[in-house]
């Protein structure tokens, strides 16, 4: 699989988000799929850049069907990231996802990441 370093800002949840101890810390930013201009049938993929990570990083992607997401929503998946790895880790949205959605991270220590949504490429170029 190859890096995906260029994004939409619009897509962005978060942009060198520093973490620390706390539990469930938010994205900076939430993301309404229905202005994504994504059509309906789109695979859409999320990026989820980790640049520092001191302990592990639980990150968990939930959703819902209006405006201001929090950790009682509907969890969607949970993404683990072993002590001290860095690079990129990706998930994919099921198609019956909630419009909304929004990042939730756990840093065993600390971590810095930058994430965002894309649409994945699902054929030959």
């Amino acid at each position: 699989m190859s890096f995906q370093t260029n994004f939409d800002r619009e897509l962005a949840f978060s942009i060198a988000q520093t973490l620390g101890t706390t539990a469930d810390t938010a994205s900076t930013s939430e993301i309404n799929l229905g202005a994504t201009g994504m059509g309906q049938a789109t695979a859409v993929k999320g990026v989820v850049n980790v640049t520092a990570l001191s302990g592990t990083l639980a990150i968990k992607v939930y959703g819902s069907t209006s405006a201001t997401v929090t950790t009682s929503n509907t969890l969607i998946q949970t993404i683990s990231v072993g002590s001290g790895v860095t690079g990129q880790q990706h998930f994919t949205l099921p198609q019956n996802c909630p419009q909304y959605i929004k990042l939730f991270y756990s840093a065993g220590t600390s971590g810095t990441v930058t994430s965002w949504l894309t649409a994945e490429a699902t054929g030959a170029l």
